[in-house]
């Protein structure tokens, strides 16, 4: 039989099983959030976006409101359109719609020891818990001179190469995170892990696009040979799956090692501290096992770095083509610091404008777009519709920071709308409102992030200018921001 009749034919028995199940799990027959007419068994399969996602969902919530539900082959989709409706449901509804959705590719991805995509319950609390200690705001503290001295380095590999810029910013952000996560100081080490985990980060995003593999819209593929023609996806996730495992104990191991050897860094890491505190008689009860702390530090990086990077490099576009957003900056360090030293973390409430650069910095360019995907955690009824358990929800961040209902010309970079009087204000909606996710699940590195971001853009602002690209004839190029379609945008 051909491969394509087995697969149509088992998508018509698996969406039929899907109605019938429906209908005993809806037995008062409530509709479904408002949304497109799909088609029999595939429902709006061929309507999901594979680019620029969330100004299409945007548009369907201009005709459909803000819950907009898809069906892919009996896979109910929710798409939420404004903020309001997403706090309401996250904050509000949090522990029906906390968890994570299942994926059929992690039939080939160990995925049970990451409490980020773990279900909502005792054991991710617990795991959160531990990531806190950690990372909450005042214990970032902690790890400012290694973000200080990491900055320093940053701007002499740029002066050496500035064309270059790129992987520089790439690794320091990099570099940063591993150093907090595990103290790692050699370059070299950090150099290679950083590039082992932004891999293992971009195809796994990858793999979890709706749409991009086929073996998530019908879970059977999953179970042919591998020798059958399109069967190459099993080994690519075979691959992620061990790439994954190295990275979730390598790093640990390593640091370790280092820490039985006396060969700890000067600074403060996340895995020191555990791998000093598990080695005690009477470990603290909070952390748990040795796999908890894998498993927190792993998270560190892979939930950092990626994200990090984005906005670094969206940071870098938006001070270039907006040379006089970069000139109030650099004026307001030159006025507060002078020109006898860097900026530090300290200078950041004196720095308003700046603040204000990586405020509008996060509205403007929505690294995560849609936000990690939830799942219901099971059949139920919200505002009179039916959401069945299971169903992937989705929040458009992108449109809650590009409203023009709230935003004035939202499509543009213009930091001066979070200030007053040369004060930063609270009256405008805050980019990390969304930015960092919602309710329980909103993304406990958040502050470490923030820190990261400041003061690379306030090293950047007080040593370079940064301008774009000229033609032979020495003119500026025109340059467009096309930031992907990725999970991580």
């Amino acid at each position: 039989m051909h491969p394509v009749a087995i697969v149509a034919g088992g998508g018509l028995l698996w969406a039929a099983k899907n109605m019938a199940d429906n209908k005993k799990r809806n037995p008062q027959g409530l509709p479904f959030p408002p949304g497109p007419k799909g088609l029999p068994v595939f429902g709006n399969m061929f309507q999901l976006p594979q680019s620029e996602q969330w100004k299409v969902y945007q548009e369907l919530t201009r005709q459909y409101g803000d819950m907009v539900y898809l069906d892919i082959m009996g896979q109910p989709i929710l798409i939420l359109g404004s903020l309001e409706r997403t706090e309401d449901l996250m904050e509000k509804h949090a522990t029906m719609y906390s968890d994570r959705p299942w994926l059929p590719a992690s039939q080939f991805i160990d995925l049970d020891f990451s409490f980020a995509m773990r279900n909502y319950g005792q054991e991710w609390r617990h795991d959160r818990r531990v990531f806190h200690q950690y990372l909450n705001h005042n214990a970032v503290v902690q790890y400012h001179p290694i973000m200080e001295q990491e900055s320093v380095n940053l701007l002499r590999r740029l002066a050496e190469s500035p064309a270059d810029f790129r992987e520089h910013v790439r690794f320091t952000l990099g570099s940063i995170i591993m150093r907090v996560a595990y103290g790692f100081d050699d370059t070299e080490t950090n150099r290679r892990l950083v590039t082992d985990a932004e891999t293992l980060v971009q195809t796994f995003t990858e793999a979890i696009v709706p749409g991009r593999y086929l073996v998530n819209t019908f879970p059977s593929l999953g179970k042919i040979p591998d020798w059958f023609p399109g069967a190459g996806f099993k080994q690519r996730l075979r691959d992620l799956d061990a790439l994954n495992k190295q990275m979730l104990s390598g790093p640990f191991e390593a640091a370790k090692n280092i820490a039985r050897e006396g060969k700890t860094s000067a600074y403060p890491s996340m895995a020191a501290d555990l791998v000093d505190k598990l080695q005690d008689e009477k470990p603290p009860s909070w952390i748990g096992n040795e796999s908890v702390a894998k498993n927190v530090c792993n998270l560190a990086y892979l939930t950092g770095a990626d994200t990090t990077v984005s906005s670094s490099m969206a940071l870098v576009f938006a001070l270039a083509a907006h040379p006089q957003a970069q000139k109030k900056a650099q004026e307001e360090i030159d006025r507060v610091i002078g020109h006898d030293r860097l900026p530090c973390l300290s200078d950041r409430e004196n720095l308003p404008y700046v603040a204000a650069v990586v405020k509008e910095l996060s509205r403007w360019h929505s690294v995560v777009p849609l936000g990690l995907s939830r799942a219901s955690a099971q059949d139920t009824v919200y505002n009179g519709y039916f959401i069945p358990k299971g169903t992937y929800i989705m929040m458009n961040t992108w449109a809650f920071m590009h409203d023009p209902e709230v935003f004035e010309k939202p499509m543009e970079f213009i930091p001066d709308r979070y200030l007053k009087d040369g004060k930063l204000v609270p009256g405008l909606r805050d980019p990390e409102a969304a930015a960092f996710g919602y309710g329980r699940r909103i993304c406990p590195g958040r502050h470490l992030s923030n820190d990261a971001i400041f003061i690379v853009a306030a090293a950047l602002l007080a040593v370079f200018d940064i301008s774009p690209p000229k033609d032979e004839s020495g003119n500026p190029i025109e340059m467009k921001f096309n930031p992907s379609s990725d999970v991580v945008s």
